[in-house]
């Protein structure tokens, strides 16, 4: 789908055909459409509306580079996945703060159709990744400076797999521990709206730190759903 927007058969602005023509034209799954949906999205060569489809957001040439660039490889230990989540509180936090400097109107639709999707998985009891990392990446897009996008996506394999880990454990959690963690994606795109960068910088923090915890210790008591 990357080279056909690249090529031009789908023009900026046009609407992608549906999952299921999509499916019938390349021979695979709807759900393999949807992951190819959703990589799309995460390079921005498409943008998703809600009950209207997909469409082009601008020529795909970024696509192959990004998706297929050499970055981090496999998650081998536990101590590494510890590690990902603190280079990530540098990096995320700081676009974030400028997220809410830089942000467009475009960005903050893309950012809540994720969280929208996140919801939708949780309530139908499914892990969300794809689209926490939509999240993310949508803020790192945001920022306005391509080097922090850039650095997301080298890191897109140890990210996945930490995302993936933490939200399945938090499936086998009470449904409470769950809305904790959509809030913190609330607090953060809500600070990001309102252009106050130090507040985003730390809910991204906070999420990312939470986030970590919530692997490596468990729920807790301390009221923070880490």
């Amino acid at each position: 789908m990357a080279e056909l927007i690249e090529h031009g058969e789908f023009s900026e602005g046009d609407r992608l055909p549906a999952e299921v023509e999509l499916a019938d034209r390349f021979g695979v799954s709807r759900p393999v459409i949807r992951e190819a949906l959703s990589r799309l999205r995460l390079t921005g060569a498409i943008v998703s509306r809600k009950g209207s489809g997909s469409y082009v957001q601008k020529r795909a040439d970024l696509a192959p580079r990004t998706m297929d660039a050499v970055g981090f490889g496999p998650v081998n230990s536990l101590a590494e996945v510890r590690k990902c989540y603190e280079f990530r509180m540098g990096l995320e936090g700081e676009a974030a703060y400028y997220a809410a400097q830089n942000r467009t109107p475009e960005m903050l639709i893309i950012m809540r159709e994720a969280l929208e999707r996140m919801e939708t998985a949780t309530a139908q009891g499914k892990v969300g990744m794809s689209a926490d990392l939509e999240f993310h990446i949508a803020v790192a897009r945001a920022s306005g400076n391509e080097f922090f996008e850039a650095v997301m996506q080298s890191m897109r394999t140890p990210i996945e797999f930490a995302i993936n880990l933490g939200r399945s454990l938090s499936l086998t959690r009470p449904r409470e521990h769950l809305r904790i963690i959509q809030t913190e994606h609330v607090v953060m795109i809500d600070a990001i709206e309102a252009r106050d960068k130090d507040a985003a910088r730390l809910a991204m923090r906070t999420h990312i730190q939470n986030a970590c915890s919530r692997v490596f210790e468990g729920p807790g008591d301390k009221g923070r759903g880490a």
